[in-house]
């Protein structure tokens, strides 16, 4: 008798276990915040470091951004990183957008008093952010390939965003080396 009545303590344990999971499961799914592409030659990898909307903040910006370094795909996706951008472009030429244009991305939140854009909201919430994967200095010569895909990038946004500024990280945090030297600039301007 007493090894069926734990039998069965065992399998109403385990059928409340199931109940939990499947519910978490559930609520993990509901709140995954669902999105699209904003440009169709991107792949889509979220990243949980966002804030949904602009709170009101019109689109009027483009920041380009050097990564210092790789891996930065999956620190965009770590919970202890805290930052985030709408777009990383790879040596390669890959394109992954991480943050829909609609939400904040995490890339630009720091305005040092020597820029001009000093006193003005966080920039996020009027910024697309668009990393390019560099070394770590911030310093070597980007291929072609990466440099063809993210002006591809910068002319849809342009398209899409009718005069849209283009500026680069340190220009908001002054002092900061990002996008960094050798950085064409001048034909992500043109695109």
């Amino acid at each position: 008798m007493e090894r069926s009545l734990r039998g069965s303590t065992k399998k109403k344990k385990n059928s409340y276990s199931m109940k939990v999971i499947i519910l978490l499961s559930v609520v993990a799914v509901v709140s995954v915040h669902s999105w699209t592409l904003d440009y169709a030659g991107a792949k889509q990898i979220s990243s949980p470091h966002f804030n949904r909307g602009r709170q009101g903040q019109a689109i009027t910006c483009l920041v380009l951004h050097g990564t210092a370094g790789g891996g930065t795909i999956e620190w965009f996706q770590n919970p202890t990183s805290k930052v985030s951008a709408h777009y990383v472009v790879g040596q390669d030429g890959s394109v992954t957008q991480m943050v829909s244009e609609d939400d904040t991305a995490w890339h630009n939140g720091v305005i040092t008093p020597n820029s001009q854009f000093n006193g003005r909201p966080n920039p996020n919430l009027w910024c697309i952010g668009i990393e390019f994967s560099r070394n770590v200095q911030n310093n070597n010569i980007m291929p072609e390939a990466q440099i063809v895909a993210g002006v591809k990038l910068v002319a849809d946004i342009k398209r899409r965003y009718k005069g849209i500024n283009i500026y680069t990280h340190d220009q908001f945090n002054v002092g900061r080396t990002c996008p960094g030297p050798n950085f064409p600039l001048a034909r992500f301007k043109n695109a």
